[in-house]
């Protein structure tokens, strides 16, 4: 019973206007969307591999004289990702580089600034073709399963010959749903085999477990706007009526509970702004040198009071053995508290910036859309876990770089009491080629799925409850 039942909404939904024009839909979007982002991935793979090359350049020229003036700054390059072709989340948003100094790291400009109004709307990707595109179909398709035949009778028909109520129900939904399914799976092959040409690497590594993985996700979220589209037709006693609310559903999960959960997040826990965080390192560190300056101006007053004009500059002078020790005392405690505090600035930041995202991914939540958004770009390390292993690297790399470089240049600024201020320069050798290079260790997929879990159970929770609702109404539907 159940299989006439399937291979009968399957059948009338295949031969139905709607189905051709979702398909071509499906074969021509999706392919295409993977197409253009494929190109622009080798654009973005291309100025990544120029860029680090003459970052490298610049590194290995470095002079220990800049790096005494102060003058060196090295870059760290984030590779773009090659499953940004699914998925772009924040691919353009994040910095393209961090700059590491002898006072911190800073990030850089991000890839936002070669996008255009229009491209800020919405990324033409696979991802937001489900999300946008292919769910609203899904509703529309449901919108008329059950509350289309109560009104021309089909169902009191139906139900008149006793057939089992929970038959019924689950052969339209896994009828209707194939009926959407095969057009995107072939979609899907389609731009994947689009993609073999221009030499992405689909075979290798974890790529095909990744793209296996979100073709799953992608096919539990078109079954869940499919329940919920099946809920709303099994409430509603006319196809107008179910058709109306389930335009004001897509709308609510698509566009307003994903914009508002940032909203609430702003509101309910406030975080200050890069640049004020920035001002606030500034003014520490311009504070911490100017009071080492005046301890060290005063120290060297008194050692070299009455000595000889070439003592400070004479290592075997009494007045310099004296003075060498108090100096690199001063300065490691400068040092040491200097990266403590900015350290201490960087680490509340980052925990702030922490706990609005997770107040705003856990308000998303309550959309189905923002759930498998967010699910999508971890796994195509386009999301927030790939922004928290940015952010890793950064601060290690900043650390291996102090102790292997900016530590080596003592400079040593002192403020006198006359209101005179001098500069003393020491350095030890440094071999830039030996110096650490700056990688990002990428999430495996375990990763991205441990910390979707939320996520995941949210999608789920939008699967069963609607057909729950749905199966428990369409029970108690009242032939009569």
């Amino acid at each position: 019973m159940l299989k006439n039942i399937l291979r009968k909404e399957l059948l009338e939904n295949i031969h139905s206007y709607r189905f051709p024009l979702f398909a071509l839909i499906c074969v021509v979007l999706i392919p295409l969307g993977m197409s253009v982002n494929n190109a622009q991935y080798a654009k973005r793979l291309k100025d990544y591999n120029e860029q680090v090359r003459l970052a490298d350049e610049a590194q290995t020229g470095l002079k220990i004289q800049d790096l005494m003036a102060g003058r060196v700054t090295i870059k760290g390059f984030r590779p773009p990702s090659q499953l940004s072709v699914f998925s772009q989340g924040l691919e353009n948003s994040l910095p393209r580089y961090y700059q590491f100094g002898q006072d911190g790291y800073s990030q850089g400009e991000s890839s936002s600034g070669d996008e255009t109004l229009a491209s800020t709307q919405g990324k033409f990707d696979f991802v937001f073709l489900i999300q946008m595109v292919i769910s609203l179909v899904g509703l529309l398709f449901a919108s008329d399963m059950i509350s289309g035949e109560k009104e021309s009778g089909t169902l009191r028909a139906m139900l008149s010959n006793s057939l089992p109520r929970d038959a019924i129900l689950l052969g339209k939904i896994v009828g209707g749903y194939l009926a959407l399914l095969a057009p995107f799976l072939v979609a899907l092959v389609i731009g994947v085999l689009l993609l073999l040409p221009g030499g992405f690497p689909v075979f290798a590594g974890g790529t095909p477990a990744r793209i296996v993985v979100m073709a799953a996700a992608a096919a539990l979220f078109i079954l869940i706007y499919y329940v919920i589209g099946t809920m709303v037709s099994a409430t509603s006693a006319k196809a107008r009526t179910s058709l109306v609310a389930i335009l004001l559903i897509w709308c609510g999960f698509q566009l307003v509970i994903p914009k508002l959960s940032d909203i609430a997040a702003a509101l309910i826990y406030p975080v200050r702004t890069d640049t004020q965080v920035s001002l606030e390192k500034s003014l520490l560190i311009n504070t911490l040198e100017t009071e080492s300056a005046k301890e060290l101006g005063r120290q060297f007053d008194l050692i070299f009071a009455g000595a000889k004009p070439d003592a400070p500059n004479d290592p075997n002078s009494p007045e310099f053995k004296k003075w060498a020790p108090i100096r690199d005392d001063l300065q490691l405690k400068t040092r040491e508290q200097k990266a403590a505090q900015l350290a201490a600035i960087d680490e509340t930041f980052l925990q702030q910036q922490r706990r609005q995202r997770s107040l705003a991914a856990a308000l998303s939540l309550i959309s189905p859309s923002s759930a498998f958004g967010r699910l999508a770009a971890d796994i195509c390390g386009t999301g927030d876990l790939a922004r928290t292993k940015y952010i890793e690297a950064v601060r290690s790399h900043q650390k291996a770089l102090d102790n292997e470089l900016f530590s080596k240049v003592k400079r040593t600024l002192m403020m006198h009491d006359n209101g005179r201020t001098t500069m003393m320069f020491s350095a030890e050798p440094v071999d830039p080629k030996k110096l650490p290079k700056f990688a990002i260790a990428d999430a495996s997929l375990g990763e991205a799925l441990k910390a979707n879990a939320a996520s995941i159970a949210a999608l789920l929770f939008w699967l069963i409850v609607p057909f729950a609702f749905a199966y428990v109404r369409f029970l108690k539907y009242d032939v009569r």
